[in-house]
């Protein structure tokens, strides 16, 4: 492999470059197709100036070849320009990742581990990853795509429940808590909301709640748009986030409502077909996002380094 310089992502021209980068792999289907545009812009915009857990390898003319984020802090996002791709350079960024995983362990005193994914066919790639110390998690996880030109069923509510835009009608520490208590364990706050809702991939209309009689919120719906994902080549992507509902509304109908709600919202947008992910033991989800006409496209293996406990 010549020699590539590499450097931190230091503002929003090195961020579309990336950005440009990743959707030219997916593209091409040699980059894994999570997670969504939108979503990774959000994740970018996100680091501080010259952050080090985003990085672009570049040519000798500064031409991005390649580039890697560390998702979460133990999730490695990464991206090769088919043309570029080499083994060693595949490596060196695996390394870097892993790297960069353990140096964050290490400032909060624990053993570094980090996640890797990889599509269910890319042989080569999970081989890489074997030789590199990488072992199969449990966890998969689905793609799954509907395209937005079929019909779309109309959304049946509970007596007296609305489909409302949360971005709209809603108290945002309200849609918060909301998504605190169905999200367990993905606590936002509402600086996370307002970071999100200046996102070039959001837009109100895709921000929906389910609102029951009294009031109180009972489901979400949240989706982004991207531009150019693939799937639909003559017509932007609308990327399904999140999904869920509180506890107390479940056994309603409410999750396949606010699904369908969306579709149409997608559909009104001008947007071509959605995509969502969903783990692959998710047996109830799988079954929802089926009955409102999504199909698998892609499932996608997860794989795990962790530091060996010392002395």
């Amino acid at each position: 492999m010549s020699t590539l310089e590499r450097r931190a992502v230091t503002g929003p021209a090195e961020r579309e470059a990336a950005l440009a980068l990743v959707r030219a792999c997916r593209a091409a289907a040699r980059a894994v197709p999570w997670p969504s545009l939108g979503e990774l812009r959000v994740a970018l915009a996100a680091q501080p100036r010259g952050a080090p857990h985003a990085q672009i390898w570049a040519d000798a003319d500064g031409s991005p070849l390649a580039v890697a984020l560390l998702w979460d802090e133990s999730v490695l996002v990464s991206a090769v320009y088919p043309q570029a791709y080499t083994e060693a350079l595949e490596l060196d960024l695996l390394r870097w990742g892993w790297a960069s995983a353990v140096s964050v362990a290490r400032r909060r005193g624990e053993r570094g581990c980090l996640f890797v994914p990889a599509c269910s066919h890319d042989d080569a790639r999970i081989a890489l990853l074997a030789r590199e110390g990488f072992v199969a998690d449990e966890w998969r996880t689905l793609q799954m795509c509907r395209p937005l030109g079929a019909p779309i069923p109309e959304p049946s509510l509970p007596d007296g429940f609305r489909v409302l835009q949360a971005g709209a009608r809603c108290a945002s520490a309200a849609v918060v808590a909301l998504h605190n208590e169905i999200f367990a364990g993905l606590a936002k706050t509402a600086a996370d909301r307002r970071a999100l809702r200046r996102a070039g991939s959001y837009r109100r209309a895709l921000d929906l709640v389910a609102v029951a009689p009294d009031g109180r919120l009972a489901a979400c719906c949240f989706g982004t748009v991207s531009p150019d994902e693939g799937g639909c080549p003559s017509q932007p992507v609308g990327w399904v986030e999140r999904v869920g509902v509180r506890g107390a509304f479940r056994q309603r109908g409410l999750g396949r409502a606010v699904v369908l709600s969306m579709l149409h919202a997608m559909r009104a947008e001008g947007l071509g077909c959605a995509l969502l992910t969903t783990g692959a033991s998710n047996a109830a989800a799988r079954r929802l996002f089926e009955a409102c006409g999504f199909g698998v496209t892609c499932e996608i293996c997860w794989y795990v380094r962790s530091q060996v406990e010392s002395g």
